[in-house]
C-alpha cells in the first residue's frame, strides 16, 4: 500500500473563487490485493473462486473514508463505501462507522444493505460490532493481535467461527478460518504492488 497526493481539483476552484483557503492535497491510499477466494465472516463467497480487491481510502483528522470493490462475490460485482470517526481516550481506541455494501447487478443500492460498525480496543485487544441498519443481525468479532499472527472470534447469532492469520511479510498472507458447522477454510491473499 502506497500513499499518493492528489491535488484537489476542489481546493482549487475554492481558490480561485476565494471561497476559502483550501488544503492543498489529500493523502489517500490506494491497495489491491489478490485472494485464492473471498472470506467473509467464515463464509467463503464466490464459491471458493479467487478473488481480486482494490480500496481506495483516506483520512481528514479523526474521520476515514473509503470505496472497496472486489470481484469475488458470486451474485455481483462488489463495491462498498465506508466512513468512521475514531479516535483514543487514554488507552482505550474507540470508532463509530457506517458501511453500505453494493451490488449493482441485483440492484442493491446504497440505503439497501448497510451496517452501523462500533468499535474498541485496547493495546493489541478489539471487539468490533456490525449492526444491520433497520434489520436484525448483528456480528461481532473479538481480536487479537500478536506481532505477525491475527486471531478473530466471530459470532452472528446464529453461527460462529475462529480464524487465525499469519502475515508471512508485507505482501503474503495465509488465513484458516474454522466455521462452527463447515469445513476449514484456507485462503491465501496477495497484496499488489500499487
Amino acid at each position: 500500500m502506497k500513499t499518493f497526493n492528489k491535488t484537489l481539483i476542489a481546493a482549487a476552484t475554492l481558490t480561485t473563487f476565494g471561497l476559502a483557503a483550501a488544503p492543498a492535497a489529500v493523502a489517500l491510499d490506494a491497495s489491491a490485493s489478490l485472494a485464492t477466494s473471498y472470506l467473509w465472516r467464515g463464509t467463503e463467497l464466490g464459491g471458493g473462486d479467487a478473488a481480486l480487491a482494490v480500496d481506495l481510502s483516506g483520512s481528514t483528522g479523526a474521520i476515514s473514508y473509503g470505496l472497496w470493490v472486489s470481484s469475488g462475490d458470486s451474485s455481483s460485482t462488489e463495491y462498498d463505501i465506508y466512513a468512521s470517526y475514531g479516535g483514543s481516550v487514554g488507552e482505550i481506541g474507540y470508532s463509530v462507522g457506517y458501511a453500505s455494501y453494493n451490488y449493482p447487478t441485483t440492484g442493491v443500492g446504497f440505503d439497501d444493505n448497510a451496517e452501523y460498525i462500533y468499535g474498541l480496543s485496547y493495546g493489541p485487544a478489539s471487539v468490533t460490532v456490525y449492526d444491520e441498519k433497520g434489520g436484525d443481525y448483528e456480528y461481532t468479532v473479538v481480536g487479537y493481535e500478536a506481532g505477525a499472527y491475527s486471531f478473530a472470534y466471530g459470532d452472528n447469532e446464529t453461527t460462529t467461527h475462529f480464524d487465525v492469520s499469519y502475515a508471512v511479510n508485507d505482501s503474503l498472507t495465509l488465513t484458516v478460518s474454522e466455521p462452527e458447522d463447515a469445513d476449514t477454510i484456507v485462503v491465501a491473499s496477495y497484496a499488489l504492488p500499487f
